[in-house]
Protein backbone atom coordinates (compact mmCIF):
# COMPACT_ATOMS: atom_id res chain seq x y z
CA UNK A 1 0.00 0.00 0.00
CA UNK A 2 1.28 3.46 -0.94
CA UNK A 3 1.26 6.19 1.71
CA UNK A 4 -0.31 9.58 0.97
CA UNK A 5 3.04 11.41 0.75
CA UNK A 6 4.32 8.72 -1.63
CA UNK A 7 1.21 9.04 -3.79
CA UNK A 8 1.67 12.81 -4.18
CA UNK A 9 5.42 12.60 -4.82
CA UNK A 10 6.26 14.22 -8.16
CA UNK A 11 2.60 15.02 -8.90
CA UNK A 12 1.14 18.35 -9.99
CA UNK A 13 -2.04 19.47 -8.24
CA UNK A 14 -4.65 21.97 -9.45
CA UNK A 15 -6.51 23.77 -6.66
CA UNK A 16 -9.47 26.12 -6.91
CA UNK A 17 -10.56 28.20 -3.94
CA UNK A 18 -7.04 28.53 -2.49
CA UNK A 19 -7.84 31.95 -1.02
CA UNK A 20 -10.92 30.67 0.81
CA UNK A 21 -11.11 28.96 4.18
CA UNK A 22 -11.08 25.34 3.01
CA UNK A 23 -8.60 26.00 0.18
CA UNK A 24 -6.04 27.62 2.48
CA UNK A 25 -6.17 24.72 4.91
CA UNK A 26 -5.89 22.15 2.12
CA UNK A 27 -2.95 24.00 0.51
CA UNK A 28 -1.04 24.18 3.79
CA UNK A 29 -1.72 20.55 4.70
CA UNK A 30 -0.78 19.31 1.24
CA UNK A 31 2.52 21.20 1.16
CA UNK A 32 3.43 20.29 4.74
CA UNK A 33 2.41 16.62 4.63
CA UNK A 34 3.56 15.90 1.08
CA UNK A 35 6.85 17.80 0.74
CA UNK A 36 7.74 16.02 -2.50
CA UNK A 37 4.64 17.21 -4.37
CA UNK A 38 6.00 18.76 -7.56
CA UNK A 39 3.80 21.85 -7.86
CA UNK A 40 0.40 23.24 -6.95
CA UNK A 41 -1.40 25.35 -9.56
CA UNK A 42 -3.89 27.66 -7.88
CA UNK A 43 -6.62 29.31 -9.92
CA UNK A 44 -7.17 32.79 -8.48
CA UNK A 45 -9.07 35.79 -9.79
CA UNK A 46 -8.08 39.42 -9.56
CA UNK A 47 -9.91 41.14 -6.74
CA UNK A 48 -9.88 44.55 -5.09
CA UNK A 49 -6.97 45.74 -7.19
CA UNK A 50 -4.79 42.75 -6.31
CA UNK A 51 -3.28 40.41 -8.86
CA UNK A 52 -3.68 36.66 -8.33
CA UNK A 53 -0.02 36.47 -7.27
CA UNK A 54 -0.53 39.20 -4.66
CA UNK A 55 -3.61 37.44 -3.31
CA UNK A 56 -1.71 34.17 -2.98
CA UNK A 57 1.19 35.92 -1.24
CA UNK A 58 -1.27 37.45 1.22
CA UNK A 59 -2.65 33.99 2.00
CA UNK A 60 0.84 32.50 2.38
CA UNK A 61 1.91 35.23 4.80
CA UNK A 62 -0.85 34.24 7.23
CA UNK A 63 -0.38 32.49 10.56
CA UNK A 64 -1.66 29.20 9.13
CA UNK A 65 1.56 28.86 7.14
CA UNK A 66 3.97 29.57 10.06
CA UNK A 67 4.82 25.91 10.66
CA UNK A 68 5.32 25.27 6.95
CA UNK A 69 7.60 28.32 6.68
CA UNK A 70 9.69 26.94 9.57
CA UNK A 71 9.86 23.38 8.23
CA UNK A 72 10.22 24.16 4.52
CA UNK A 73 11.11 27.79 3.77
CA UNK A 74 11.18 27.14 -0.01
CA UNK A 75 7.57 25.91 -0.21
CA UNK A 76 6.47 29.04 -2.13
CA UNK A 77 8.40 27.85 -5.18
CA UNK A 78 5.91 25.02 -5.62
CA UNK A 79 2.87 27.31 -5.81
CA UNK A 80 1.97 28.67 -9.23
CA UNK A 81 -0.82 31.26 -9.27
CA UNK A 82 -2.87 31.29 -12.45
CA UNK A 83 -5.23 34.12 -13.32
CA UNK A 84 -8.71 32.66 -13.69
CA UNK A 85 -12.39 33.47 -13.15
CA UNK A 86 -14.47 30.38 -12.54
CA UNK A 87 -17.75 32.09 -13.43
CA UNK A 88 -16.56 32.89 -16.96
CA UNK A 89 -16.53 30.65 -20.02
CA UNK A 90 -13.42 28.43 -20.15
CA UNK A 91 -12.58 29.83 -16.70
CA UNK A 92 -11.14 32.92 -18.44
CA UNK A 93 -7.84 31.07 -18.84
CA UNK A 94 -5.24 32.15 -21.37
CA UNK A 95 -4.35 29.61 -24.05
CA UNK A 96 -0.90 29.20 -22.51
CA UNK A 97 -2.32 28.53 -19.05
CA UNK A 98 -4.84 26.04 -20.48
CA UNK A 99 -2.01 24.07 -22.08
CA UNK A 100 0.04 24.05 -18.88
CA UNK A 101 -2.91 22.86 -16.82
CA UNK A 102 -4.03 20.20 -19.30
CA UNK A 103 -0.53 18.85 -19.91
CA UNK A 104 0.68 18.94 -16.30
CA UNK A 105 -2.14 18.32 -13.86
CA UNK A 106 -2.41 14.95 -12.16
CA UNK A 107 -4.85 15.75 -9.33
CA UNK A 108 -7.64 18.34 -9.00
CA UNK A 109 -9.20 19.75 -5.83
CA UNK A 110 -12.19 21.99 -6.50
CA UNK A 111 -12.72 24.02 -3.32
CA UNK A 112 -14.05 27.25 -4.83
CA UNK A 113 -17.43 28.49 -3.68
CA UNK A 114 -19.56 31.57 -3.64
CA UNK A 115 -20.51 33.19 -0.36
CA UNK A 116 -23.50 34.96 -1.83
CA UNK A 117 -26.33 32.89 -0.48
CA UNK A 118 -28.94 34.48 -2.73
CA UNK A 119 -26.95 33.57 -5.87
CA UNK A 120 -28.85 32.31 -8.91
CA UNK A 121 -28.29 28.56 -9.22
CA UNK A 122 -27.47 28.84 -12.91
Amino acid sequence: MVSIPEYYEGKNVLLTGATGFLGKVLLEKLLRSCPKVNSVYVLVRQKAGQTPQERVEEVLSGKLFDRLRDENPDFREKIIAINSELTQPKLALSEEDKEVIIDSTNIIFHCAATVRFNENLR
